[in-house]
């Protein structure tokens, strides 16, 4: 099986609010009916956006590829994560040595220097680094309700931007992603109504990519890829950290918290202070690599709740109402965090898998592109195809 792949990736969009509203998505049901439907992706140790994207671009685990969170650690504080943080091979690297040719647009953690054509994400620093593709103007959000126009806007500009890509040069591999669901999910996420819009409005916006596949002969030649990074969970409570644990070096990673420490000591003193607050720690090795294990601890929250920094809220308060309702990351084998992949396109069988390991999408994305593409401490994870 080999052939040119399109891989999109949708935010935030979990396998329980999938199946909920597959009804009201006629494009995603559709593709869904006629490829392959992993029901439940296993959601990665960190199910957060770097650390997801990282794992399905490596097909490996955080210990290797060395993105355990949306920002890491360097020794004085906690810088976001990038793709030149990456320890592992990508996809993208992966087929452009192989001859592909490959075209990312605003998809997190795909490093210019693996693409032919390239766009940085949109949410990362506005678009402002492109490679042989003109730089759109990307609407800057606030945070407010009506980001949420803002985030559609900036969708529909990148996916314009796919499209006169395959129009024009017709890569081996294209990757893009659409991010409505999960803003309005964070911000929003109490609104069912205005969930389900999100998500009937990334299925219209693929929808008409799927069309002008159609109308100009190329859907003969691309198969897809629908993948999604993580689902969400309710938020009830946010314990701001500052306020827990002033001065210590933490990170707020939505149910997960990173914190840095120099001593045994000083570890105990800021887990009695978290346990206070029904905080837990959690076993290092399954979330970080070698090097940090000895420099990083992770605490998960309790039900419900999720971990903010003070520059969100006002006073001094160490338990308040959260910013974001919704979230994720949210801890080991939460069902809220598993999400959906989809295959679809020429040669896919149509089949329903209800569940697989996170680390499978990569080496089927490699089987629907024609690459070669294996680790040898990950032969037990092979791909769903």
């Amino acid at each position: 099986m080999s052939g040119k792949l399109i891989v999109v990736l949708l935010d935030g969009v979990g396998a329980s609010l999938f199946a909920h509203y597959r009804h009201r998505l006629p494009h995603l049901h559709h593709l869904a009916q006629e490829g392959c439907l992993v029901q439940r992706l296993g959601a990665d140790a960190n199910a957060n956006s770097m650390p997801a994207r990282a794992g399905m671009l490596t097909g490996v685990n955080a210990s290797r590829h060395g993105i355990y969170a949306n920002n890491l650690w360097n020794g004085q504080h906690f810088p976001p994560a990038c793709a030149e943080d990456l320890c592992a091979p990508t996809l993208a690297e992966l087929a452009r040595r192989q001859g592909k040719t490959v075209a990312s647009v605003g998809f997190g953690m795909v490093g210019a220097d693996d693409c032919d054509w390239y766009l940085s994400p949109w949410w990362e620093d506005g678009c402002r680094r492109a490679k042989a593709l003109e730089r759109p103007d990307m609407h800057a959000l606030s945070g407010a309700a009506e980001s949420l126009t803002r985030v559609a806007a900036n969708d529909h500009r990148l996916l314009q931007q796919a499209w006169q890509l395959l129009e024009r040069h017709q890569p081996d591999l294209l990757l893009l992603e659409l991010n409505s669901p999960d803003y309005c999910q964070h911000i929003l996420g109490d609104d069912r109504e205005l969930v389900a819009w999100s998500l009937e409005l990334v299925d219209a916006q693929l929808g008409s990519l799927l069309t002008r596949l159609r109308e100009s002969g190329l859907a003969d030649q691309y198969r897809l890829a629908i993948v999604s990074d993580h689902g969400h969970a309710p938020v009830q409570t946010a314990l701001v950290i500052e306020h827990i644990i002033p001065g210590a070096n933490a990170h707020c990673d939505g149910g997960l918290l990173f914190v840095a420490y120099r001593s045994a000591a000083e570890l105990d003193d800021i887990g009695s202070k978290l346990l206070a607050h029904g905080v837990t720690r959690l076993d290092g090795s399954q979330y970080l690599p070698a090097a940090h294990t000895g420099q990083l601890a992770v605490f998960v929250a309790p039900s419900h709740t999720s971990f903010e920094p003070a520059a969100k809220h006002t006073g001094n308060a160490a338990v308040a109402r959260p910013k974001y309702v919704s979230t994720h990351g949210m801890g080991p084998n939460h069902a809220e965090d598993e999400r959906i992949a989809i295959f679809a396109g020429p040669g896919v069988p149509a089949r329903h898998i209800p569940w697989a390991d996170s680390l499978s999408v990569t080496p089927t994305l490699a089987r629907l592109l024609g690459i070669t593409y294996q680790f040898a401490e990950n032969t037990h994870v092979d791909a769903v195809l």
